[in-house]
């Protein structure tokens, strides 16, 4: 997967100007929310985009830290109906909306995708926010698979949280992390820096999200975003807290 996903990052590179240095802010937002989880593998093990530069290189332009942890781990969500919930002893955790996207997968679609003004994500994130009645603006913690770091900005952009190759500056200046970004992404740490779940520990954190028991707590979370997949089979909806 790696030297799959650098050749997409190449193209990225190329045609928008994007920097490896880009993609460690990506790596420095979920390490930065791991310190503050006691759970999360790299919890009291620090990084800055100097250490993310310094990393060693696995398959270029991706550096140790621009790839996800293997760890061993299990989790689960309970879904039922929203009536049953009301009832029940935690907070219930609504969803909004939901999609799936498939196609073929290999590298080569990988990269021309780069390029291609729709892909599963573009389709999905069409009906995504038309279906839960809001927009973008509303969104206020974000949950992207974060398999390998340059598929988190490409993810950005194919969800329409902002436009082709505008990744690299939208996750700049500690947009990413909480409390004081203004989009805090994937707060426990992610795959990068809590474990690989699959993503599911990131599904996990946005219901503690909206109902307020999250370390990194956003404060009024209302809206949370939530993709699995990017560049491969896509999945992504939006949930909302208890009304």
């Amino acid at each position: 997967p790696a030297q799959m996903v650098a050749l997409a990052a190449q193209r990225h590179m190329h045609l928008y100007g994007t920097e490896s240095k880009h993609f460690g802010e990506v790596a420095v937002a979920c390490r930065h929310h791991a310190n503050l989880n006691p759970d999360a593998t790299m919890y009291r093990r620090p990084m800055t985009i100097e250490d993310h530069q310094n990393s060693r290189m696995i398959t270029t332009p991706l550096r140790l830290y621009d790839c996800c942890l293997e760890t061993d781990g299990g989790a689960a969500v309970v879904v039922t109906r929203s009536d049953r919930a009301r009832d029940l002893r935690q907070r219930p955790v609504y969803i909004a909306s939901g999609g799936l996207g498939g196609g073929p997968w290999n590298h080569r679609f990988m990269v021309r995708d780069i390029e291609s003004p729709k892909t599963e994500a573009t389709i999905i994130a069409e009906r995504l926010f038309t279906d839960a009645g809001i927009t973008h603006a509303d969104i206020d913690v974000i949950f992207v698979y974060d398999h390998f770091t340059p598929l988190v900005l490409m993810a950005l952009e194919e969800f329409g949280f902002c436009e082709r190759g505008e990744g690299k500056d939208f996750v700049g200046g500690g947009r990413l992390r909480w409390p004081d970004g203004e989009l805090p992404l994937n707060t426990s740490g992610g795959n990068l820096s809590e474990g690989y779940i699959h993503g599911m520990q990131n599904t996990i954190e946005a219901v503690r999200q909206l109902r307020g028991t999250a370390r990194c707590q956003v404060s009024d979370a209302k809206h949370v975003f939530v993709s699995a997949g990017n560049a491969v089979p896509t999945s992504a909806m939006i949930l909302k807290g208890a009304i």
